[in-house]
């Protein structure tokens, strides 16, 4: 079994996992086993390219065509039972992602589709739709000098006195092709995540932050003439981390009766605590640096 740290968990894992740090003394709170999947999908699944997934009160189970049978119990365990002759590193894109997100999910955290960095000690998340910018600008801060903390997948903890966490999750970040040259990096130089796969991944091998971090804003990122920053009212900003919620895209499959409940809570205790604004950014990344410094500069305590 390899062994890794990342979300504040020890990961003992059949597979290996070289995009997360590995940990000599990693406990076991979560496996990840290659075995026999006892779930069948639908037969319609075998010849769609779609996700099919079916939640039962013991697990969440999840079937892609062209990777095989994932199924995720617990809060603790991951089971792959992967379709003969694919590649690891296939298996490793919805691992690492949208059953990494359920995991999280079941130990009770709240899991945001954004990414996360690290200014001045607190966290900062970014939110949005696809093609938005959110590992993008994630990225454009730690190249100014601060830390990534996850990308992707944003796992928060919220304490019984409503204080929000962010976990630190693992060193990468993927990034499509003008933004790994709008950082002044050769995006060929790169390591591909997949045959045909747009993103490439971006290892940190410096400042990645491996601690919790108190949060202190939410940006929903958007497109507009320049860059501006503008808090959201109570209800967009709820309705905005709904939207963003990893789970939301399961429906109410994930999210239903007491667990709809408990994530709403989580939801409304989050904008109660952390302001949430919209950044709206020109498409030009060349414009990169500067809507950086306005975020950066939007962070600075007002001096009373």
């Amino acid at each position: 079994m390899y062994t890794y740290n990342a979300y504040n968990l020890g990961i003992c894992s059949a597979l290996p996992l070289p995009e997360l740090e590995a940990s000599a003394e990693a406990g076991a709170d979560i496996t990840i086993q290659l075995g026999r999947v006892n779930w069948s999908p639908p037969p319609d699944a075998f010849g769609s390219e779609e996700l099919c997934f079916e939640v039962t009160t013991d697990a969440a189970h999840f079937f892609w065509a062209e990777l095989g049978k994932f199924t995720v119990s617990g809060g603790t365990a991951i089971v792959i039972d992967p379709r003969a002759g694919v590649e690891e590193r296939l298996l490793r894109l919805p691992l690492l992602g949208v059953i990494l997100a359920v995991l999280l999910h079941q130990r009770g955290c709240l899991v945001l589709h954004a990414s996360a960095a690290a200014v001045d000690g607190e966290a900062v998340i970014f939110v949005g739709n696809k093609g938005r910018g959110k590992s993008t600008m994630a990225a454009t801060l730690y190249g100014r000098g601060h830390q990534l903390i996850a990308d992707d997948v944003v796992a928060l903890s919220i304490d019984e006195r409503g204080i929000p966490m962010v976990l630190p999750g693992f060193p990468q970040i993927k990034l499509y092709p003008e933004a790994v040259a709008s950082l002044g990096e050769n995006y060929e130089l790169l390591p591909e995540l997949a045959d045909g796969y747009e993103k490439r991944g971006r290892r940190v091998t410096d400042r990645f932050a491996r601690q919790s971090l108190p949060l202190r804003s939410i940006y929903v990122l958007g497109r507009g003439p320049v860059a501006t920053i503008n808090q959201l009212d109570p209800q967009a900003a709820l309705l905005s981390l709904i939207a963003n919620s990893y789970m939301s895209r399961f429906g109410s499959q994930l999210l239903h009766d007491a667990e709809a409940s408990a994530h709403l809570r989580q939801c409304t205790t989050l904008i109660r605590e952390v302001p949430v604004y919209r950044l709206e950014r020109p498409d030009d990344l060349a414009l990169l640096p500067s809507v950086a410094r306005l975020v950066e500069e939007h962070l600075i305590p007002v001096l009373t």
